[in-house]
């Protein structure tokens, strides 16, 4: 073997080593991962994930189309079958729909092939529940992604992957009512708040929420509005409370008794209807955030990275902070991918190693 073609064989190898990182790095055919929207506006955008709880989800539409505040939905499939009417409603008051995965899964632990199932699974079911097209935007379970979500994610038609800038933390049972408000009221000119359809608290925070942004002079606006996605809402009505509650009691005088109850505000403990996923629960860091590069719609642009980019997961990341953000901060780095970039370079350099060492030797035989 010449020296040239030793040379070669390295070049192929180191070729061959790094063309699966292409796809886990986000380099092509990726979606665009933001946080918020332009900070330019005096605009806030509301969103509600899971939907496990009917009860709460129903209350929390009532306030929103009684005070005519519009919002953005991210159910998981899995929990619509609970209330499909309930969807149906939430587009015909004017509201978009968009992904959340069929069973909330962590996305940086799953194949490529394994996001875009959960993806596309979950579009199925939406649209097949709503009668209509879903907004093209992923929101990744607990604010997870990487490099392979926004592939996966560009590949099942969602061009853009949401997380959050503010959350109310309502996802963490030991909050209290006080916490979670100032929580909420940290958004600022462009931010996405996350809420959640399920937890018993939250239906008591909205009208609070809301009152404190609208004496800010903020107006509210659906995901696609703030983003400048374009999407059309179709065929609309005018819903009434007593439509939406179809029945429900309404809240009690404390979010701590009252005709609330069962796992999240609606199903009774024993239900088998639906078993959520368990997640420890970890307090949200509303602060914290990733240095976004701003694009020229002067929105925050997550810059793609082969490790996860965890943002205070749902309020439910299952990690502890690291340095430098990771699990448990907003937008920080997890060094999930970093194992396999050393690892390969450590099989390039083995490799490099024998190949000198067979053209040494027959140099020396030859």
């Amino acid at each position: 073997m010449t020296g040239r073609r030793a040379a070669s064989l390295v070049a192929m190898l180191l070729v061959v080593a790094t063309a699966g990182s292409g796809r886990a790095a986000g380099i092509a055919g990726s979606a665009t991962a933001v946080s918020h929207g332009p900070r330019t506006d005096r605009v806030i955008a509301l969103t509600f994930d899971d939907g496990v709880s009917p009860a709460n989800c129903r209350r929390i539409l009532a306030e929103l189309v009684d005070r005519r505040v519009p919002a953005t939905f991210f159910p998981m499939a899995e929990a619509l079958p609970l209330d499909p009417a309930f969807w149906r409603l939430v587009v015909e008051a004017g509201d978009p729909i968009g992904d959340h995965t069929v069973t909330h899964p962590h996305m940086p632990h799953l194949s490529y092939a394994a996001q875009v199932r959960q993806m596309t699974s979950s579009r199925a079911t939406i649209e097949r529940t709503i009668g209509r097209p879903m907004l093209d935007v992923f929101r990744p379970p607990y604010g997870e992604y990487d490099g392979t979500t926004l592939a996966a994610a560009a590949a099942a038609g969602f061009p853009t992957v949401l997380t959050w800038d503010t959350t109310d933390g309502d996802s963490s049972p030991k909050h209290a009512i006080s916490v979670m408000l100032a929580s909420a009221e940290r958004g600022r000119n462009g931010s996405v708040i996350l809420m959640h359809c399920g937890p018993n608290k939250t239906p008591y925070l909205l009208p609070d929420v809301i009152a404190y942004y609208q004496r800010h002079g903020f107006r509210f606006v659906t995901v696609p509005e703030l983003l400048g996605i374009a999407w059309r809402p179709g065929p609309t009505a005018s819903l009434s409370q007593a439509q939406i509650l179809d029945g429900v009691s309404p809240l009690a005088a404390d979010p701590n008794g009252g005709a609330i109850v069962g796992f999240s505000g609606g199903l009774p403990p024993t239900s088998t209807k639906f078993v959520p996923p368990p997640s420890p629960s970890v307090d949200p860091s509303p602060d914290g955030s990733a240095s976004p590069v701003p694009s020229a719609a002067g929105m925050a642009v997550v810059p793609p990275t082969p490790s996860p980019v965890a943002t205070a997961g749902d309020g439910e990341t299952p990690t502890s902070p690291s340095p430098g953000g990771g699990p448990g901060s907003r937008g920080g780095d997890a060094p999930a991918a970093a194992p396999l970039a050393v690892g390969g370079l450590v099989l390039l350099a083995a490799l490099g190693f024998m190949v000198t060492a067979v053209v040494r030797y027959r140099r020396r035989s030859g």
